[in-house]
């Protein structure tokens, strides 16, 4: 990610690093703080740079003059922030109220007790209302069957495509996936345009893999646990992902999401699919050449119905020593009423089922619509202690097999010994 522009909401997927993972596994919490018996004075969120923490910032005076307390704001860049989590939860000093995190990381975190489950709270809660969201939504912030971190962006994958690109040659939103590579055909065909573009970069390129994946039918594992990357359906997606390479520009091949978003929207690029969260990089003139004729839809559809879901989580440290008034600022920050106001104040949005009906939020920003059936349809990514280390292992196997380097079926059989080897720990 480059943080000088904030680029998306999930400032940047571009890193989930095996090493941040990996180490907040060694992780041993134990005990959780006792909440401070006297309303404190102050609290200490901690944030990642995006627009969304923008947006809070912008929301916490209001908070402030509401509730009496104080809120302090520490953030760190996406590539140290979850190492900086790790410290703190290992010091258990409660030096964090309130914690904003993305959500392979939910697992490694709630497995080893560092966040505090928030079940209790969401259940007495009169304003927060879990009933707003579908279960793909509620499920999204659960491990082991208890909920650790609150919804704080719904960022499922969309089809961005030009209206202009799209009336000019008479193509129609693609509803499967063989409409979407025929569409990138006649775009590239007609020489005023490249095809398309996806993130293909060994960092984030499991993020694009597993959706084929699943659009054509496969997993990670069967339902015994067997690891099949290297079957059938496994092997059509990644030959789909490498058809799409001659309709996409030549950097493309090492592009990561946040790359992508850069050539749509400088480059004459007829269709993209990506995060919802670059949303305002997309739709923002002054960051986007063609900002006026961008649209989003739902992704196409393969042999299963499913779209990838991913987003901020924001939760509270187990060792904060201010839950209830952690809670009481998550409550108010992301309640059924106020969350239309972190919206409008620049945040990413939150799908909850008020919000993409919401007439108003829909007509300044017509792409909301498309998370209703995303997050229906909606799936996250894998809830592992080790996801980082498979999604390290996905990427360097896909990009061989992307770059030439290995066949498909032989780059998908050295993937499935290892993470056989993985997973099995």
């Amino acid at each position: 990610m480059k943080t000088k522009h904030k680029r998306g909401f999930l400032s940047s997927k571009t890193s989930i690093t095996t090493i941040s993972i990996l180490a907040v596994s060694s992780l041993i919490v134990t005990g959780c703080a006792a909440t401070a018996a006297t309303k404190p004075s102050s609290i200490t969120v901690f944030l990642i740079p995006s627009p969304t923490e923008d947006a809070i910032k912008a929301r916490i005076p209001a908070f402030e003059k509401e509730s009496g307390i104080k809120v302090q704001v520490i953030d760190a860049p996406y590539d140290s922030a979850h190492q900086k989590m790790l410290l703190s939860f290992q010091a258990k000093k409660g030096s964090y109220d309130v914690v904003q995190f993305d959500n392979p990381f939910l697992a490694p975190f709630a497995s080893q007790n560092a966040l505090a489950n928030l079940d209790p709270y969401i259940a007495a809660s009169k304003t927060y209302d879990i009933a707003d969201f579908v279960k793909p939504l509620r499920d999204y912030g659960k491990y082991s069957g208890h909920t650790y971190g609150l919804d704080l962006s719904t960022e499922p994958f969309v089809l961005w495509y030009r209206t202009d690109i799209y009336s000019k040659l008479g193509l129609t939103v693609p509803k499967t996936w063989a409409q979407y590579l025929a569409n990138a055909k006649k775009i590239q065909a007609s020489g005023d345009a490249t095809g398309q573009v996806i993130a293909n970069n060994s960092s984030v390129n499991s993020w694009w893999w597993l959706q084929f994946v699943w659009s054509f039918g496969g997993d990670l594992t069967n339902a015994s646990g067997k690891v099949i990357v290297n079957n059938a359906a496994a092997v059509q997606a990644t030959d789909y992902m490498k058809s799409l390479l001659p309709v996409s520009p030549k950097s493309a091949i090492t592009a990561t999401g946040d790359d992508a978003t850069t050539l749509f929207t400088t480059q004459n690029i007829g269709q993209m699919i990506n995060y919802s969260g670059y949303a305002p990089i997309i739709l923002d003139p002054k960051q986007s050449k063609f900002a006026a004729n961008i649209a989003a839809a739902p992704i196409p559809l393969g042999k299963s119905n499913i779209t990838e879901l991913t987003g901020w989580n924001i939760g509270i440290p187990a060792d904060s020593k201010k839950k209830d008034a952690a809670w009481q600022f998550l409550d108010w920050l992301l309640s059924k009423n106020n969350t239309p106001k972190l919206i409008q104040a620049g945040a990413a949005a939150i799908g909850r089922t008020s919000i993409v009906h919401n007439a108003a939020l829909l007509k300044a920003s017509p792409y909301i619509a498309a998370l209703g059936p995303a997050a229906i349809t909606g799936r996250r990514l894998p809830a592992l202690t080790n996801w980082g280390q498979i999604s390290f292992q996905i990427g360097t196997n896909v990009q061989n097999i992307l770059s030439g380097n290995a066949s498909t079926v032989t780059g998908l059989n050295t993937l499935a010994g290892q993470l056989t080897t993985t997973m099995g720990k």
